[in-house]
């Protein structure tokens, strides 16, 4: 009996010592560090003038993707993709910024990480350009002080850490001054300014080579700081156990870079590494070098694949590492929306050589865009003032000048994308394959792009058969196959068109009208019949957007007084911020707004709303930018295109 209790003791005792040891984590960490707006600037991507040890050490030891790229040249709508994978055109996401209403059938891939497990944190920068923006349930901790420490004992983490360092708002002057002071930075650029090779597109003048030279240092900091993340990971016995990730949320950061759809506003550093005990997950030789497509849209179904968990069927890309590695994809789609207080719509695709962009509203240039650059960055103000005094060449001036309808790239040859071969007779089987590539995927993701953003409220929300514009867009109601043609047309604006134009603003589809005014505003001229259609469609339409463009048309059509006439009214009596903002937009680009006084800007400041922000928050807050820029100016007009 007293061997039998002894035996017992023992078996209680071994027990009790095995189930109090930490069990081996069965699960990889993920940490993965995410940097913003630089294109591959790294000295593992051979620039010879980097200084990013901490990156290239990263990249000898794990895998560097040559063909990695952002989806969208800005953060919001990057990172909706990021968080989705899902292209921001199918799900709303596509404006910066927006507080897009998403249904509760869109994935986000920390939500099943964290149901698989995983502890989620995320510091800090969300930017998720949706309703997710609020969503406490995305991450465990999501704040200036989440960190992976604060998880359970041996539990998984997934842990995203974004460094600003390499922003552009890091660049104005009071920001390197400080970071000169803190000794973050030398007092003079580590690289001399005048050693600077600048690409095509910039006038070379002292602003712009100092901004360079002020990159690469702010570059190097951001390096800095990612070898203090791998070594927090070392100090806490972590390395062995955990996948890092490094990536830029997308291209930049200088003038005619981040916002735009060239390789330099989209084409990322992408780097990956498994220690030797996760390597089979995604096999490979330290110092792999992968020149596949790769892109934003990606991430989610690799990040949930390789964690085995399980891959949402409405996810769109493609899975790159793993087990489960799919078939690599043949193109990288792309889009731009409005950004900020400007509208614009432009997609592009690539196949890793060529690069197409379509540019379906191409009056309005590049460099009369947003303000937001030349309020932080010397180099903007500098380049502007070099095409203003006439300084500029050819190819530093197509940045201030309508874009072409449809541009084509050879990455190979041209990699700063300034010499469009397009019109060349030899590229025309590319062009037209590429063309139709991106029709292609433009009618497979129906692509909300092609419905303007002030009529989204007009076709979803409280009490209409739709509750967001992700339903609408995926329903039969939705003509998108109808739609995309139809708008192709219009960007061209070729008068021989002028009665197909006509025929569509008398359309049943409010979008097909919106691109029959379009259309119309493409090839306005002095003419009185055109000038009674345009005042009766006025008067007869229901959708306020398309009575906004439909004026802007009369306008340049002949009759500018009674344009404004409309124009300011619609504008004072706007039913939401987005409304308000794109009368705003159409004042000034129909040049009514010379009619405007001081105290017609005075009084659109203090316009109030009705609206619920959830619905217009940044269509009310970025009108703001455009009234303060026009008062700031005034007597003078702000140049739009």
């Amino acid at each position: 009996m007293m061997k039998i209790k002894f035996l017992i003791i023992v078996l209680l005792v071994s027990f009790s010592l095995t189930s109090c040891k930490p069990k081996a984590q069965e699960r990889p960490n993920v940490l993965w560090i995410t940097c913003e707006d630089i294109s591959p600037y790294l000295g593992s991507y051979g620039f010879e003038q980097a200084l990013t040890p901490n990156l290239d050490k990263l990249a000898e030891n794990g895998i560097r993707f040559t063909n990695a790229y952002s989806n969208a040249p800005v953060c919001g709508v990057a990172r909706t993709t990021l968080l989705t994978g899902m292209y921001a055109p199918t799900t709303g996401t596509h404006n910066f910024r927006t507080n897009t209403q998403l249904p509760i059938d869109i994935p986000a891939y920390p939500k099943i990480l964290r149901e698989a497990g995983y502890y989620c944190t995320n510091n800090y920068k969300k930017d998720y350009n949706s309703s997710y923006e609020t969503d406490r349930s995305l991450w465990d901790v999501s704040s200036k002080k989440a960190h992976y420490k604060t998880r359970k004992e041996g539990q998984p983490f997934f842990a995203v850490f974004n460094l600003i360092e390499t922003h552009e708002s890091q660049l104005a002057t009071e920001k390197i001054k400080k970071y000169v002071a803190d000794g973050d930075i030398p007092k003079k650029p580590r690289i001399n300014p005048a050693d600077i090779e600048l690409p095509p597109y910039h006038p070379d003048v002292p602003e712009i080579r100092e901004d360079w030279a002020r990159l690469h240092d702010l570059i190097t900091l951001m390096d800095k700081k990612v070898g203090n993340l791998l070594k927090e990971l070392k100090d806490n016995n972590l390395e062995d156990n955990t996948i890092v990730f490094f990536c830029s949320d997308h291209g930049g950061m200088l003038s005619r870079s981040k916002r735009f759809l060239y390789n330099v506003g989209t084409q990322v550093p992408v780097i990956a590494y498994f220690p030797e005990k996760w390597k089979h997950l995604a096999s490979y030789k330290p110092g792999s070098v992968e020149d596949g497509l790769v892109s934003f849209v990606d991430f989610p179904k690799t990040f949930l694949s390789i964690l085995d968990c399980p891959v949402p069927q409405k996810m769109q890309g493609k899975i790159f590492l793993g087990k489960h590695k799919e078939e690599k994809p043949n193109y990288v789609h792309f889009y731009r929306d409005r950004m900020s207080e400007r509208y614009d719509f432009n997609r592009a695709v690539t196949d890793g050589r060529y690069y197409l962009i379509q540019n379906f509203v191409p009056h309005r240039p590049r460099g009369r865009s947003t303000r937001y650059g030349y309020t932080v960055q010397q180099n903007w103000r500098a380049n502007e003032e070099s095409y203003q005094n006439g300084t500029s060449n050819a190819v530093q001036s197509q940045f201030y000048q309508p874009k072409k309808i449809v541009e084509l790239f050879d990455t190979k040859t041209d990699p700063w994308h300034v010499n469009s071969i397009a019109d060349e007779e030899k590229y025309q089987t590319k062009l037209n394959k590429l063309s139709k590539e991106l029709d292609r995927w433009m009618l497979d993701i129906r692509d909300i792009g092609l419905i303007p953003e002030p009529m989204f409220h007009d076709l979803v929300g409280d009490g209409k058969k739709y509750a967001t514009i992700y339903e609408y867009a995926q329903s039969t109601d939705y003509k998108i196959e109808r739609i995309l043609p139809i708008a192709k047309l219009a960007a061209k604006g070729k008068i021989e068109n002028k009665t197909d134009y006509l025929s569509f603003i008398n359309d049943q589809n409010p979008i097909i009208r919106y691109w029959g005014f379009y259309g119309i505003f493409r090839i306005a001229q002095n003419d009185k019949e055109l000038q009674k259609i345009l005042i009766k469609s006025i008067k007869q339409e229901e959708i306020p957007v398309n009575r906004l463009i439909a004026a802007q048309a009369l306008a340049l059509s002949g009759n500018d007084k009674l344009a404004f006439e409309y124009l300011d009214n619609e504008t004072k009596n706007a039913r939401d911020g987005y409304v308000f903002l794109f009368g705003l937009n159409a004042l000034q680009y129909s040049h009514t707004d010379k009619y405007l006084t001081k105290k017609d800007w005075l009084a659109f400041k203090k316009q109030q709303f009705n609206t619920d922000d959830k619905i217009d928050k940044f269509g009310k807050e970025y009108s703001k930018r455009i009234i303060n820029d026009a008062l700031k100016l005034w007597p003078e007009r702000r140049i739009v295109d």
